[in-house]
């Protein structure tokens, strides 16, 4: 197993340290042990076969994308999809399922692969009296309208048609693994992916949710052309410049404007640019911490989605909306203006949680 791959399957691990038990007909697959069993005894399968039964599984229900699948399994190596459909043919054999029968896993030819069979959760051995929480996979239950609607724009974005959103809840109410979500979704099709977070840290530069997008852009694995008119500016916010920052600083926030404009719309025509050569998808996440420049960004961005083949996610408190915020003002525009959905998660409350528990988790019968 390559180092990679490791840390993916430690991935597959919710974040609050409990292990998790999934049983489906006969079988069960302990993520803690990393064990698929058929009515309590082992079987052999190599770990890859494992990881992609446990990523699917913890996905159950959505279509995972060949390319994202590949991705996960094959970080750091290039393959085909001749070794992943491999791979799915040794899962359905330990299964007894088969492509003709596709009971448990089901293709969408061309496309990739859903895991359909209904499916028990429930804490590994030793860990039940763990700290109240939501496995990934049960959020990924609980969100499933949610994910619904991705899916809808990503496909609407397919099409060439633009699409923002504003998903808003309170936190631990699971919008940071909502939006994790979408971007594997989004890779898996082919499209383009950036994100940047805001903050209100007093050391975090202007735009950093931005600076953080534009890098991903042009110094990541993507390394997207900066057009000659455009560089200056653009390479002075992705160096965070001293002068190019302080032009958004908040004392001189009554002076400068052009500079200021002249600068944001570099970074909406690169952006606009980028997606006309690759439809994208782009997410501002914690827009409740954002500074001024940020959000008058995401406002423009949002009014030019259609020029170019784009999805535009931002994600925020409720609390941003309160009278008295910074941000209401702007926010409440935004939200008033019809340029994006607003998706609006539900509290994960305790109660909550236990109810999710209960309708997806019950324990395997014995």
């Amino acid at each position: 197993m390559t180092l990679g791959l490791w840390h993916r399957m430690m991935i597959l691990r919710p974040s609050g340290g409990t292990t998790m038990r999934y049983a489906f007909g006969k079988f069960e697959f302990d993520s803690g042990e990393n064990v698929l069993l058929r009515e309590g005894v082992r079987l052999p399968a190599r770990p890859k076969v494992l990881a992609l039964l446990a990523h699917l599984i913890q996905r159950r229900g959505r279509l995972v994308y060949k390319r994202e699948l590949i991705e996960w399994l094959w970080p750091d190596v290039a393959v085909g999809v001749t070794s992943l459909s491999t791979l799915v043919g040794e899962i359905r054999g330990l299964l007894g399922d088969s492509g003709r029968i596709q009971a448990l896993i089901q293709t969408e030819t061309g496309r990739g692969y859903r895991f359909v069979a209904p499916v028990r959760a429930r804490p590994s051995v030793g860990e039940e009296n763990h700290a109240l929480g939501l496995d990934d996979s049960l959020l990924i239950d609980a969100r499933f309208q949610e994910l619904r609607r991705f899916e809808s724009a990503l496909t609407e974005l397919a099409r060439g048609r633009s699409h923002g959103m504003l998903v808003r809840g309170v936190a631990g109410s699971g919008k940071r693994r909502l939006v994790e979500e979408l971007i594997a979704m989004a890779r898996g099709r082919g499209f383009a992916t950036a994100s940047g977070r805001c903050s209100s840290s007093a050391d975090s530069p202007p735009l950093r949710s931005w600076i953080e997008v534009l890098r991903s852009f042009v110094q990541g694995v993507q390394k997207r052309r900066i057009p000659a008119l455009l560089a200056p500016d653009l390479l002075n916010l992705i160096h965070c410049d001293p002068a190019c920052m302080g032009w958004f600083a908040p004392e001189n926030q009554h002076h400068s404007a052009q500079v200021r404009f002249r600068i944001l719309d570099s970074v909406c025509r690169y952006l606009t640019t980028t997606a006309r050569e690759s439809r994208c998808v782009i997410v501002i996440e914690d827009l409740h911490r954002a500074d001024a420049g940020s959000l008058l960004l995401f406002n423009r961005l949002l009014h030019s989605l259609g020029q170019a083949p784009m999805m535009l996610v931002g994600t925020l408190c409720p609390v941003a909306l309160v009278a008295g915020h910074p941000n209401s003002e702007s926010l409440h525009g935004i939200l008033k203006s019809g340029t994006a959905e607003s998706l609006l998660l539900s509290p994960l409350t305790p109660p909550a949680v236990a109810g999710w528990q209960s309708s997806f988790s019950q324990p395997p019968p014995s």
